[in-house]
């Protein structure tokens, strides 16, 4: 798939590489320019720096949302790196910080004691741009980035697969 990326650039997929049924879990990262992104992922390190490539060849009902704000994109690309930095100096130290983690115990501002795909995103728009997307119910999902796209005044939609929906409203 050819799109220009910007910094600061939504990937949201409703398939997943969990083998759960399409529209019901979904995968998430976010752009740090043109050609890499900054995702969370069940496998260690949790936090990584990969090509934006990767995320095509891994899902196909995919879509890409982009802040209205090339700023605030970009102010939130800049706090993935620096997320993305930290953890791999924790990581390197043996610290598992922070861990791979869906826990409801832990607040979504709270970006050390647990992350997963989405709450990366989050929290890159939250601490990044001053940006905090709406979360409707229990945890902040991938099916929460679209609902915001689709109705909210932040962000736009760049790209969406024909098929992209979620089952869910999570």
């Amino acid at each position: 798939m050819k799109l220009g990326f910007q910094s600061g650039d939504i990937l949201v997929a409703c398939d997943n590489v969990l083998y759960v049924p399409s529209g019901y879990v979904g995968h998430s990262s976010i752009a740090v320019d043109d050609a890499h992104m900054v995702e969370a992922v069940l496998t260690f390190p949790y936090i990584r720096l990969a090509p934006i490539n990767q995320f095509f060849s891994e899902h196909r009902k995919m879509a890409v949302f982009r802040a209205r704000s090339r700023r605030a994109g970009e102010a939130a690309s800049a706090y993935a790196r620096t997320y993305c930095a930290q953890a791999t100096r924790n990581y390197e130290q043996g610290m598992f910080v922070p861990p791979f983690s869906f826990t409801p115990s832990v607040p979504l501002s709270d970006p050390w004691s647990s992350v997963y795909c989405s709450k990366l995103v989050w929290l890159s728009y939250y601490y990044g741009a001053g940006i905090p997307l709406p979360n409707d119910f229990f945890l902040f999902t991938p099916e929460d980035i679209a609902a915001a796209a689709e109705t909210g005044t932040e962000l736009d939609i760049v790209y969406m697969h024909t098929e992209f929906q979620f089952v869910l409203d999570t």
